[in-house]
């Protein structure tokens, strides 16, 4: 699996940071009102790049969309693999959110203007399941890609980092421009 993060943090480093509970901060960040380090990460690399620089690039008129250098500034791609099976609740399809109380996709599809409801959800999957690690659902860019957060106050395994590459230069960069050409996206330095 792969992931795309800051250098302020080292690649199996979970992110310590408080979300908003209304205005800011990923689908299901922690917040005051449920704390724990959480870990995003993507099914491989064009999942991750795509979750994480691409759910909000906006279509412009005539279907082109464009990614800035700012915006991947001292961001990293790392590689990972799990030393051991964790226990996820899946977000899938259908009959998992329907199990639930989910009556469409909405909770994995929604724009990040609704995230805080969808971390309100999160909590509350946190309480219903408390023995899950976190949370797997398709990729809102590439629904045949599959994302993952994971719960460090409740994980199990170890992460073990086989590459990390800087994505604003070097290796890292051509990695990011072959997988923004597939999504049809303009890199502009």
């Amino acid at each position: 699996m792969s992931r795309v993060h800051s250098r302020r943090f080292a690649a199996h480093q979970f992110n310590p940071t408080l979300a908003d509970p209304h205005w800011y901060g990923g689908r299901f960040d922690a917040t005051e009102v449920d704390r724990y380090g959480y870990l995003y990460a993507g099914a491989d690399d064009e999942c991750a790049i795509c979750e994480a620089l691409l759910r909000d690039v906006p279509l412009e008129a005539g279907g082109a969309r464009y990614l800035t250098q700012a915006a991947v500034a001292d961001s990293v791609l790392s590689r990972l693999v799990l030393s051991a099976d964790v226990s996820l609740i899946s977000l899938c399809d259908g009959s998992d959110l329907a199990r639930l109380g989910q009556g469409d996709n909405w909770l994995v599809s929604c724009p990040s203007s609704e995230y805080g409801y969808t971390r309100r959800w999160g909590h509350a999957l946190r309480r219903w399941m408390p023995k899950a690690e976190g949370l797997v659902w398709p990729s809102r860019r590439d629904p045949s890609k599959r994302t993952y957060v994971f719960f460090d106050d409740r994980f199990s395994a170890s992460l073990v980092v086989e590459e990390e590459l800087a994505l604003d230069s070097g290796a890292g960069r051509e990695r990011l421009l072959d997988i923004l050409q597939k999504y049809w996206v303009t890199f502009v330095p």
